[in-house]
């Protein structure tokens, strides 16, 4: 195993008062999980005693994942899907539906800023795609098993970058007119197609939770903060901005992904979150007011929820 992942290991012990047991038998899908905190987190998951199925668009770093996991005794599988993909979303449903058993814990970790030109099949912003719709494509195909695998925990990775929308144009990505041409409108567009898709996640979430209140199957999102990572080594803007991103704020400001995964161990293993729902976690910590006025408003929400399900349409008929 890596040095850090060692690190990382022996740190989440130290800080978690959980027994190494307190996940045995315990299935987790994991989108995101072959590398960063995603990759660090289903390492102590699997010490524990879950397995983990481990969900990546990258063939390499999938097998490396679950290498390493299994590696410090674990159990896990690789399945491939890009989560940007709405017909990867629906195989990557069908095999684990396959396999049968619970779904205990559905993290939702996958995501990054794609080309700001790309689009998927259907003509969605790929960042949006990537980063929400296929998150919810997913937990929908899924969702009948997860009722049936109760208590189970639902988690989905927010960002504080939501806040600093005052408004939503939902259609802009789910039908995106011309590409942008110059740097800072390419860069920009990208950011903003990431802010727009962790609004959509947090509003989506706090749907969820009222869906499944007094099911047993909860829903929250976690806002890790900043933290060390490539996050911007595909941004498209201007080169200052992309070193800005990339080396001099994560170095005063973000945490390593190693302190980072504890608050996927947390929200996944804690006994005293099982019956809490429809929360905003910063940090680990719960926030209620820690996302924006937006993404409480409910026009927004119905608004966003009417979008999502409209697109998901074609691709669950007949299959929930």
């Amino acid at each position: 195993m890596r040095t850090e992942e060692t690190r990382a290991i022996t740190h989440i012990r130290t800080q978690d008062g959980a027994s190494d047991t307190s996940m045995k038998g315990k299935t987790v899908l994991f989108t995101g999980a072959s590398r960063g905190m995603g990759r660090f987190a289903a390492i102590e998951f699997a010490r524990r005693g879950a397995k983990i199925l481990v969900v990546g668009h990258n063939d390499a770093r999938g097998a490396a994942a679950v290498d390493v996991i299994r590696g410090t005794g674990g159990s896990a599988e690789f399945l491939r899907a890009d989560m940007g993909d709405a017909e990867d979303v629906c195989a990557l449903a069908k095999a684990v539906l396959a396999r049968g058993g619970s779904i205990d814990v559905l993290i939702h970790s996958a995501g990054g800023l794609p080309p700001s030109a790309a689009l998927t099949h259907e003509g969605v912003d790929c960042g949006f795609a990537q980063n929400f719709l296929g998150a919810f494509l997913l937990t929908r195909l899924l969702e009948e098993r997860l009722l049936a695998s109760a208590p189970a925990r639902v988690i989905a990775v927010g960002s504080a970058a939501h806040r600093l929308l005052k408004k939503v144009d939902i259609d802009a990505f789910m039908q995106p007119g011309k590409s942008p041409m110059n740097r800072y409108q390419m860069g920009n567009y990208q950011m903003l197609s990431y802010q727009v898709s962790k609004l959509a996640v947090t509003t989506w979430i706090y749907g969820l939770a009222r869906r499944w209140a007094g099911r047993s199957v909860t829903a929250n999102v976690l806002d890790p903060g900043m933290v060390k990572g490539d996050f911007g080594e595909r941004f498209e803007g201007p080169a200052p901005i992309r070193m800005m991103m990339n080396h001099v704020i994560p170095f005063f400001a973000a945490v390593g992904t190693e302190r980072g995964s504890e608050q996927y161990v947390r929200l996944a293993a804690d006994p005293t979150l099982v019956h809490v729902s429809g929360m905003y976690f910063v940090s680990g910590k719960e926030k209620k007011e820690g996302s924006s006025p937006l993404s409480l408003d409910p026009v927004v929400q119905k608004r966003i929820n009417d979008a999502a399900e409209a697109w998901a349409a074609p691709f669950l008929r007949g299959r929930v």
